[in-house]
């Protein structure tokens, strides 16, 4: 199947992010967003985080309390920590418009709200670094009717390789790291106020 960069970039516009407060004067510094991996390393191990780990100085990750094994299907002789690691590596955005990200993407936001600043990005502004697509939230492994997800290495996949449509798409990841364009805004919920980066 899969489908053109431009079309995605035509029907989902906007990519979307979400960041501990704490953080933000970090990205300032570098105009960039680095992977869990990149960001702590030797921290960041095989296992999901559980809980958020505040500490001075040091950035907050996201924490994969939604992360199960029990509720994932790994696919390609993958294990767990096969997944975790992948996760790891990786800078996440949520799919969306302007005004809004997919509804995966609006469902964390009342968990946030209180400790979490929003980063919103032209898609088209970061397409040189690669982006790949899912079409599920990759760290929520809730079973689906009872039957476990599917999750390896084809959870995120090249436009041009995708089995699903650009509609389908839910996440778009980079690999490593995303330096931040001058487009970049930065507000405390998802109607702003927006001021740059």
């Amino acid at each position: 199947m899969g489908f053109s960069i431009e079309e995605y970039a035509r029907l989902r516009p906007v990519l979307w992010h979400f960041t501990h407060k704490y953080n933000l004067p970090l990205i300032r510094r570098r105009q960039a967003m680095l992977s869990a991996a990149q960001l702590v390393p030797g921290a960041v191990t095989d296992e999901p985080r559980r809980g958020r780990s505040i500490r001075e100085g040091v950035p907050v990750l996201r924490d994969q309390d939604l992360l199960h094994e029990g509720s994932v299907a790994l696919q390609a002789g993958w294990t767990m920590a096969d997944l975790v690691r992948d996760l790891n590596r990786r800078v996440f955005f949520w799919s969306g418009w302007p005004d809004r990200p997919v509804k995966s993407g609006r469902r964390p936001l009342a968990r946030y709200t209180a400790t979490d600043l929003i980063l919103r990005i032209p898609f088209r502004d970061v397409v040189a670094y690669g982006p790949q697509f899912s079409r599920c939230n990759s760290g929520a492994t809730r079973k689906q009717q009872g039957i476990a997800v599917p999750r390896g290495p084809n959870t995120f996949v090249a436009a041009e390789q995708s089995p699903f449509t650009p509609r389908s798409v839910v996440e778009v990841s980079f690999l490593g790291k995303v330096s931040l364009p001058k487009s970049t805004q930065v507000g405390q919920s998802i109607e702003g106020p927006w001021e740059a980066l």
